[in-house]
């Protein structure tokens, strides 16, 4: 039977791999052959050659069977006949295989469907190679996922390669540019030896030693939704008595006692956040704060647990755990400051790490920065993936996914663009308001006929002061990604989606039955038009706070511009587990709190809010003092000789230490 005959065979039968399939057979049958040929035939006793007798036959029948090889170590003085006897057995062998061939081809649909039954234990089955793959994947990190789990898992997955900044910015802008910046790597700091590898931070051996960073990581189950490990992050008991500590310096409005706190635990994780937050919005040290935040990550990373890992699209985290929240934050955190260094492709890589905690609530918005990121390190395939793959929310109503998408296929395609401009077309007509948003941003001109039709104008409530949920998606795809359509070739493509926008919206229309398009473009647009209220998502408000974009946090509801955020823990969840509820009395609230979000500090009361500044004069000498007295505790003087987080002798207090 014929090779196409045997694969049209295992077709029918549901097997799809064919070329792995059809070589089990053939190989199965060959084998087959060559044992009937083998029984068949008389066994050649291949020591008579050697002259030996029978004892010593039998004692070596074993080996001859074992194997050519044997034979060949064993040189008879009269010819070199084993060599020979080598040669002809392959020879043998070979031509016995190619027999068996021969015959696997003459067979008949009944034999061949016998042998099938026969070995369908030892075959692959539907759809085998990539279900053997993604379970033999699932199984080697010890969970069971299921086609769409690891689907979705696979967008997830972290380049640990590519998590360096400064090789990144060594393969833009060559050594020197490191050299230059003071980042250079100059080895680990003192005190904690890390035997695992680090994948997010790069301590240096300019750092405070580091002791033991007083965090803890727990297994604490799994997640049925995604497949996904579900770990808890804890604080040590002396950790918990140091943050304490930080809690009360943070109700009293105490920037000095938290920098002063920062100085003998140089890793507590937040308070490294906040004093990075207030760096960046007093004085714009941002080197300073990145390098804050990047220490706070190397805390986290010595305490992850064996299991966890950043990198592999299956560690998840609470959320409404209190101790696990800073990890987001300083993960967040450390994307800004890689995009503000240039640092695209490392941004991307952490930006996926920080979705992968939780996939499905995205606390923090990651997939309203993922697309921008991905488009900033040219990853154009990843977009279209994930766009058409990721299952675990709903990407199709995110305006900014639209839009990238088809700037995505657009990059792709370059000649031809047909693809590209449908998927225009597509976001065009289920977002419209972005349009004028963005064709101005854009620097692109537009008809006064489009800027004019009801079908691009947003619907805003006279009452209400504030934006609503589609409004904020909107205007924070265009601040972030605005800069990436002004190109002369990308501006002709817009204009030109906008051109075929037009002629499927009817004159004077305003909603989804206004439109002329397939029906799934319709729902989606219907679905997009429930975005048109002022209910925001708590996940979208605190993204709009950590995200640095001033405007539009007047934009925000009334009720989170009203409530105090802190840098350290940005608007805590409703449904907040904080074990320090209980110690402070309470739900924690705090009036005023150094780097808040928000303050204005052009005001002298808020400056006030920020530490003791009596004696100074002026609001910049304020500022200025304030800046040099934690610069001072961070980076001046000899430290302490063990100044980590939970040691209980390091640990202690000034006073404990006289006495």
């Amino acid at each position: 039977m014929s090779s196409r005959a045997v694969r049209r065979a295992l077709k029918e039968r549901g097997y799809d791999d064919m070329a792995e399939t059809t070589a089990l057979i053939e190989k199965q049958v060959c084998e087959m052959e060559s044992e009937k040929d083998r029984e068949s035939s008389e066994p050649v006793n291949m020591f008579d050659l050697l002259g030996g007798d029978a004892a010593e036959t039998s004692e070596s029948e074993g080996s001859v069977e074992g194997g050519v090889e044997a034979i060949v170590e064993v040189e008879p003085k009269q010819e070199a006949k084993p060599a020979k006897t080598k040669k002809t057995k392959r020879g043998k062998n070979k031509k016995s295989k190619g027999k068996g061939k021969e015959k696997a081809d003459d067979m008949s649909m009944a034999e061949f469907e016998a042998h099938l039954k026969k070995h369908d234990a030892e075959l692959p089955q539907v759809e085998t190679k990539k279900a053997q793959g993604a379970a033999g994947r699932g199984a080697a990190l010890g969970v069971e996922l299921t086609a769409e789990q690891q689907q979705n898992r696979a967008l997830l997955v972290v380049d640990a390669k590519q998590l360096d900044a400064e090789a990144e910015i060594k393969r833009l802008f060559g050594s020197a540019a490191v050299q230059n910046a003071g980042q250079g790597r100059r080895g680990m700091p003192r005190g904690l030896a890390v035997r695992k590898r680090l994948a997010l931070s790069h301590p240096k051996a300019t750092w405070p030693p580091m002791n033991a960073p007083g965090i803890e990581m727990q297994q604490v189950g799994v997640d049925e939704e995604t497949g996904g490990h579900v770990f808890a992050v804890e604080h040590t008991e002396r950790f918990r008595s140091v943050q304490i500590d930080f809690l009360s310096a943070v109700m009293t409005n105490d920037a000095d006692a938290i920098a002063g706190l920062a100085y003998h635990h140089p890793y507590h994780v937040d308070a490294l956040l906040q004093l990075s937050e207030i760096l960046k919005q007093t004085g714009g040290d941002f080197i300073e704060a990145g390098t804050l935040v990047e220490r706070a990550l190397y805390a986290f990373e010595c305490g992850f647990a064996s299991r966890f890992s950043i990198t592999n699209g299956l560690g998840r985290l609470d959320f409404r755990r209190i101790e696990s929240r800073g990890l987001f934050l300083a993960l967040f955190r450390h994307m800004q400051f890689l995009a503000r260094r240039g640092c695209w492709r490392t941004a991307f890589e952490v930006n996926k790490a920080l979705l992968a905690l939780d996939p499905v609530r995205d606390p923090y918005g990651a997939l309203l920065t993922l697309d921008f990121h991905a488009l900033k390190s040219r990853q154009y395939e990843y977009v279209r993936r994930m766009s058409t793959e990721w299952t675990w929310s709903r990407i199709d109503l995110l305006p900014g996914w639209a839009y990238s998408r088809a700037l995505a296929e657009f990059m792709l395609e370059r000649n031809g663009a047909e693809r590209s401009t449908d998927l225009l077309v597509e976001a065009i007509l289920v977002f419209p308001s972005v349009v004028p948003v963005l064709w101005s941003r854009a620097g692109l001109e537009m008809d006064a006929a489009v800027t004019d039709h009801p079908y691009f104008q947003n619907v805003q409530i006279a009452s209400e002061s504030g934006m609503t949920h589609m409004q904020l998606l909107e205007q924070l795809f265009v601040e972030r990604s605005s800069a990436l359509f002004r190109t002369p070739e990308v501006g002709r493509w817009l204009q030109e989606g906008l051109l075929l926008a037009l002629e499927q919206i009817e004159l004077g229309g305003r909603t989804a039955s206004d439109i002329k398009c397939s029906e799934s473009v319709v729902q989606r647009r219907r679905e997009a038009e429930r975005l048109n209220s002022y209910v925001v998502p708590e996940r979208i408000s605190r993204h709009v706070l950590v995200s640095d974009m001033d405007a539009l946090k007047a934009g925000l509801p009334e009720s989170v511009r009203l409530a105090t955020s802190y840098a350290f823990d940005p608007l805590p969840p409703v449904d907040d587990i904080n074990v320090y509820n209980e110690v402070m009395g309470g739900r924690m609230v705090f009036e005023t709190m150094p780097g808040a979000f928000g303050a204005d500090l052009g005001d002298l009361e808020a400056l006030e809010a920020l530490g003791d500044l009596d004696g100074l004069d002026g609001d910049a000498t304020a500022v200025q003092g304030l800046l040099m007295r934690i610069q001072n505790l961070l980076g001046g003087g000899e430290l302490e000789a063990d100044p980590g987080t939970s040691s209980d002798e390091s640990d202690l207090g000034a006073d404990e230490r006289e006495a």
